[in-house]
């Protein structure tokens, strides 16, 4: 408008009458909306409350609610919000109707309060289902009564954000089919590219399943004397790409959890120590296996880390210059070499006690008479 059209619209008292209305009306439009918008939030905060910090619930119980009190926060802020944004937006379009300002249509403001009602939904329904995930991995744990804590959390935090991931991930698939974005063409593009990265990366993908099973299937755990991929000593750590295995030398191994394909732990049930004693063959064998008898069932007194009474198994092998007798004795997982060592201990001196010779590498010359004289001849001679 120009200047001119402008003082003589200003001039015309029923478009400062029809003005005033106008602005009379817009005012009265954005204070209902106002006690619209205070109202329905106090309605939502006395609808929607948290749980009573003075409440006595114990951890379990709080885990186990349906309904946390982080998605109750989430829903009342989310919703708030939506009904601040909301009431206001749809002021400004009831005023631009009062001031005959088109721009948007009814049927366009219907479309997207669908749209809006349809996405809250969404959201709402998304994070509900991650808390029920959630809540069901917590109780599938507790129910299998995991007893490496370390490896349980690291199980459950895993889950806990893969079902996160997927179900938001679902969730934004949704929002964009509402407005009709066409989601097979991403699905389509998302597994190439994951297939491209499948296979640029097929060995960390490899270490990090192998790792999960490790975890899963409870094959080992931190603490456990172990023999896999050509190492063998004490697990420090065990995560989801690699594990650390420490030899009893000293040196740390890190091993990618895909190379580990057969694993040897020796802290999983009862174990047994085997010792192997030699005795000469001039010695009365029932009389040392006597002597082995008494001596173990002592040990077995002596020592708790020993299970049950050593059993000496008698004769195991004929050797070049010994009879050897094998006595096992059941024994607390990773204490057998231990065992080992002191039972050996234990027979020699026994053994010694006794009188029964053990044998050890020995050589014996014969040398004839003839041989004497001739060496003596030679001395003269000389």
């Amino acid at each position: 408008m120009t200047t001119d059209q402008i003082r003589n619209w200003i001039a015309t008292p029923a478009n400062i009458q029809a003005l005033l209305i106008n602005i009379g009306l817009s005012a009265v439009v954005l204070f209902t909306t106002y006690l619209i918008i205070k109202i329905l939030s106090s309605i939502i905060d006395r609808v929607i409350k948290e749980r009573n910090i003075n409440e006595e619930n114990t951890d379990s119980e709080t885990d186990n609610r349906l309904i946390s009190d982080n998605l109750i926060r989430s829903t009342r802020v989310l919703l708030k919000t939506l009904l601040l944004y909301g009431g206001y937006f749809f002021a400004a379009i009831l005023i631009l109707q009062i001031f005959q300002v088109k721009v948007i249509s009814v049927d366009d403001l219907k479309t997207a309060a669908v749209k809006i009602i349809k996405i809250v939904g969404v959201l709402v329904g998304a994070r509900l289902a991650v808390n029920i995930g959630q809540i069901t991995v917590k109780q599938i744990f507790e129910r299998h009564k995991l007893n490496e804590q370390r490896r349980a959390q690291t199980l459950e935090a895993l889950l806990r954000n893969v079902l996160t991931y997927i179900i938001f991930f679902l969730a934004a698939l949704m929002i964009m089919e509402i407005f009709n974005v066409n989601t097979s063409a991403i699905l389509a593009s998302a597994g190439i590219l994951g297939l491209a990265v499948g296979f640029g990366a097929q060995n960390l993908v490899k270490d990090i399943i192998s790792g999960f099973f490790i975890l899963f299937e409870d094959q080992f755990s931190v603490g456990d004397f172990v023999e896999t991929a050509g190492i063998i000593g004490t697990v420090e750590e065990i995560g989801l790409r690699t594990c650390k295995i420490r030899q009893w030398t000293g040196q740390l191994h890190i091993i990618p959890n895909g190379e580990i394909t057969r694993v040897t732990n020796y802290n999983r049930g009862h174990m047994m120590a085997v010792v192997t004693v030699g005795i000469a063959y001039e010695e009365d064998i029932d009389r040392a296996i006597e002597v082995l008898k008494q001596e173990s069932y002592i040990a077995y007194k002596d020592i708790e880390t020993i299970l049950d009474e050593p059993q000496v198994q008698g004769v195991t092998e004929l050797a070049d210059s010994s009879v050897n007798i094998r006595t096992v004795a059941p024994t607390a997982p990773g204490e057998q070499w231990v065992i080992e060592r002191e039972l050996r201990r234990r027979f020699k001196y026994a053994l010694d006690r006794a009188g029964i010779e053990i044998p050890y590498p020995r050589r014996v010359l014969y040398q004839r008479e003839e041989d004497i004289h001739i060496l003596k001849d030679q001395q003269y001679e000389g």
